[in-house]
């Protein structure tokens, strides 16, 4: 649970139960307001909660209504207290937000129940798969569908570095199995020969170097996840031994004639088409339908471009939790730069351009030219050759190259109208700047405006120049103007704490943070 204070919406007519409540929460950083009725309820959601609990010995009509209220506050964690009737499973039903605990509760089966409801409402804002795009958002929610459910066998696909291992993490500590065994396995980086024994595990002398007997990968994994990455690299002698894990839940070890039983989900991941694997005969058809009984598509990173600001911003705070990164951010310019990138590595490759930029960057605020030798773009003009970028994206990169260009000639012809300047006497007549190279007929020109505009009335400016003793009104803080546009937002939208995180363009967690460093809590 985050360390900031979380608040806790109460839903109940009975004094008794608020008081057992807030007993058994005491020490916990949680912070927990009461409500008699649905109007009640409503009017404390507008300032935002992080949770809210239902008696569910409430009058029907009342509880209805109180669930009526939370419509507009999907993300927003449910927990039951009491014992759950067909209409509260009828009210939320299929939401991966709910739960419920018998009354009366132990402190600790309560307090256990509100850790997880809160890690997974985090979970659903992206405090882990990170981003606030609306593919984003469907895919954390199908992951906290389907991960309590018994499902065994579920398909991951996508591209490299979309991030297919941080599903599978996620769906195992979803789940019921979370406290049994994760084991991860990368099908394509083990050989072929030693694939089915790290899968299957081996019997004392089943083969020359076989001193002992040996439990695989599944066997390590009663009861837990298996993840097996790139399972389309798979031979087809270990497909067909994995096909019967799946069908009958057992393992045979090499060597060995005795099934063993094993109870596990089987998570694979592939970047490959495994229907046309299927068509080439590469991979079993009974596998494949195997496998997909549940299929997530996890999409890569140019569908979501809108996500890389949130995804720069948390990776520069893994990486520099010691503070000693001179990076400051990111120029517009630098930052539209990214987002029109087509990103073949996905959300790897910008996680590793940012470390680089972490510890190496030229200057404190990145611009693009300081991006363009780690995206593999060539700012120079050939022969056309075939690309895997659309015209528009090459046509952006052509502007971005042409305005640096562009910026280099002014920077030029700025330094060589100054040199001239310093060593020209007062007397002289001007000498004009040297000539630009000429601007082929393809290429577009940009005009440069570099001299401060004048009203025609004006005066001489070094007349309405301030004298050097007048007095100047301070202008306020930085600070003082974030912590104006925070109070603003937040009257705004009724205290609601993520319609005003959203209103000023950043992260739940950071509004948090902003309002804990101003005392605005």
């Amino acid at each position: 649970m985050a360390s900031t204070q979380r608040h806790i919406l109460l839903l109940t007519q009975r004094a008794e139960l608020e008081a057992e409540f807030k007993s058994a929460v005491h020490d916990m950083r949680l912070r927990v307001l009461s409500a008699a009725n649905s109007d009640a309820l409503g009017r404390l959601l507008r300032r935002g909660v992080d949770l809210v609990a239902f008696d569910l010995e409430l009058p029907p009509a009342v509880l209805a209504e109180g669930v009526a209220a939370l419509d507009q506050y999907r993300d927003v964690p449910m927990l039951g207290l009491g014992n759950a009737d067909e209409n509260w499973d009828r009210l939320l039903w299929g939401s991966p937000l709910k739960d419920q605990v018998a009354v009366p509760f132990e402190a600790a089966v309560l307090r256990q129940h509100l850790d997880q409801l809160l890690e997974r409402g985090d979970f659903l804002h992206g405090a882990e798969l990170v981003g606030q795009s609306s593919l984003m958002r469907q895919l954390r929610e199908r992951i906290l569908i389907v991960a309590p459910t018994p499902v065994s066998s579920i398909l991951l696909t996508g591209e490299s570095g979309a991030g297919k291992d941080l599903v599978a993490e996620a769906l195992h500590r979803y789940s019921s199995r979370r406290e049994r065994p994760f084991r991860p396995l990368n099908c394509g980086a083990i050989p072929e020969n030693l694939l089915e024994n790290e899968l299957f595990g081996h019997e004392k002398g089943a083969f020359t170097d076989a001193r002992a007997q040996y439990r695989g990968i599944f066997e390590q994994a009663d009861n837990g996840t298996v993840f097996l990455d790139e399972i389309g690299e798979m031979s087809l002698a270990a497909q067909v031994r994995l096909l019967r894990v799946l069908e009958q839940r057992e393992v045979v070890r090499i060597g060995g004639n005795a099934p063993v039983s094993v109870d596990l989900r089987v998570i694979a991941a592939t970047n490959r088409d495994l229907q046309q694997a299927v068509d080439q005969r590469e991979f079993r058809l009974d596998l494949y339908h195997r496998l997909k009984v549940v299929e997530l598509d996890i999409p890569p990173l140019r569908r979501r471009a809108e996500d890389i600001p949130l995804l720069i911003e948390h990776f520069i705070s893994e990486l520099t939790q010691d503070n000693k990164s001179r990076l400051e951010g990111f120029s517009a310019a630098a930052l539209d730069l990214l987002q029109n990138y087509a990103w073949p590595g996905n959300v790897r490759e910008l996680r590793n351009l940012i470390e680089h930029l972490v510890f190496l960057a030229p200057r404190a605020l990145v611009e693009p030219e300081d991006l363009v030798p780690h995206l593999g773009i060539q700012p120079t003009r050939h022969l056309p050759v075939p690309t895997n970028k659309t015209p528009d994206q090459s046509e952006r990169e052509l502007i971005y190259f042409a305005l640096l260009d562009l910026k280099r000639e002014v920077a030029e012809l700025r330094a060589a109208v100054e040199r001239n300047a310093s060593v020209m006497p007062s007397s002289a007549p001007p000498v004009a700047p040297r000539a630009v190279r000429p601007v082929g007929p393809e290429e577009p020109i940009y005009p440069v405006e570099d001299t401060p505009y004048h009203p025609p009335d004006s005066q001489d400016p070094a007349a309405i120049r301030v004298p050097e003793n007048a007095a100047i009104e301070p202008l306020p803080s930085l600070k003082d103007r974030e912590r104006e546009a925070i109070e603003q937002a937040l009257d705004r939208v009724g205290g609601n704490r993520r319609k005003a995180a959203a209103l000023l363009g950043i992260s739940t967690r950071t509004l948090y943070r902003k309002l804990k460093e101003y005392d605005l809590e």
